[in-house]
């Protein structure tokens, strides 16, 4: 799947908000917290509602970057079954900066457009609330 946002910020502040992680979760609409456990991995806390119920739940991700290219990598196994890999790619053309984020979805269980419908929203909201700093 891949999405693709337009911001009115450089593409050294995007590139922070995606590769620092307190940053990060300080504007996604799921993620409560983020805990560093090495040099390029964290443990996210996460709360989805599933209907009215709130679901509580914390996966591993390995966070690669290159800040010359503006290129970010972030990589999940959700519920030790699931692989998610996100790719970032920032561009900037008069003033204005591109995302394009192609997402992976790798799972035996039939979720991919479950998952792929809760990207497309919770991503939104956070690439929203990104431009609004």
């Amino acid at each position: 799947m891949n999405l693709i946002y337009t911001l009115n910020k450089s593409p050294a502040f995007i590139f922070d908000y995606l590769t620092d992680m307190d940053k990060f979760a300080s504007i996604h609409p799921v993620i409560t917290r983020i805990d560093k456990t090495g040099e390029s991995t964290y443990l996210v806390h996460e709360t989805l509602k599933l209907g009215f119920i709130p679901y509580s739940f914390t996966y591993p991700v390995t966070l690669m970057s290159n800040e010359k290219d503006h290129t970010v990598s972030i990589k999940a196994t959700v519920m030790k079954v699931t692989i998610i890999e996100m790719n970032y790619s920032i561009r900037e053309e008069n003033g204005i900066s591109t995302v394009d984020e192609l997402i992976t979805i790798k799972s035996p269980l039939p979720l991919k457009s479950y998952m792929e419908k809760i990207f497309r929203e919770q991503h939104a909201l956070f690439f929203q609330q990104m431009e609004q700093l």
